[in-house]
């Protein structure tokens, strides 16, 4: 089987979309069994997805540059990012969670020195391929479209004020969730590209 036979295009649409629809009936099992702390807390589905999906993107670009070398130096980078957004999303325990982003921050900075001269061929070769659609649609909807979309002066145009919390709670964390997800198919699309690309070259 090949990566684009319409069959296997077909089994990968299937199987995103069965994804979509988990994390979608998750958002909805938050807001049919709110916590006591209120919906969509930290210790829900929706918020638990998310530091899921984070970490497991952080070791997947990390696997994904240490094999591909081409792409290495960006996956790097994307991988400790990721990693800075999970320690990010501990927050509520940690309330000196800034000092391991820093520490984190401060490895970019030495990798960016060290690899400086490798970045731009690095960079054509990693958004070069159609997985880094999935990363880019991915990264726009949690980092921007889901801040925008969530602002609280949108929600009291639609509810009062002291109900419009839960509509913005919903709908940010749940974008949030989404982009995230599309990241993490982001990361099986390299992953793939990789593994047909390396047997092919073995054949």
């Amino acid at each position: 089987m090949k990566l684009n036979s319409p069959l296997f295009v077909l089994l990968r649409i299937l199987c995103y979309g069965l994804l979509l629809f988990g994390i979608a009936e998750g958002i909805f099992f938050d807001a049919a069994h709110p916590m006591e702390e209120g919906y969509f807390g930290e210790i829900t589905f929706t918020e638990i997805g998310q530091e899921i999906i984070l970490f497991v993107l952080f070791i997947a670009y990390l696997f994904i540059g240490a094999k591909w070398k081409e792409i290495r130096v960006i996956s790097n980078f994307v991988a400790l990012f990721f990693l800075m957004a999970f320690i990010r999303e501990f927050n509520f325990l940690l309330s000196g969670w800034i000092y391991p982003v820093l520490v984190v921050f401060a490895i970019m900075g030495y990798l960016f020195v060290r690899d400086f001269k490798k970045i731009n061929q690095s960079s054509q070769a990693f958004f070069s391929q159609p997985a880094s659609s999935w990363f880019i649609s991915g990264f726009l909807i949690t980092l921007v479209f889901s801040r925008l979309f969530g602002r609280s002066k949108f929600w009291r145009l639609l509810y009062e004020p002291e109900t419009y919390r839960l509509a913005k709670a919903a709908t940010e964390e749940g974008l949030e969730l989404l982009g995230d997800t599309l990241m993490l198919i982001s990361a099986i699309e390299f992953f793939l590209f990789y593994y047909f690309e390396k047997r092919k070259a073995q054949e």
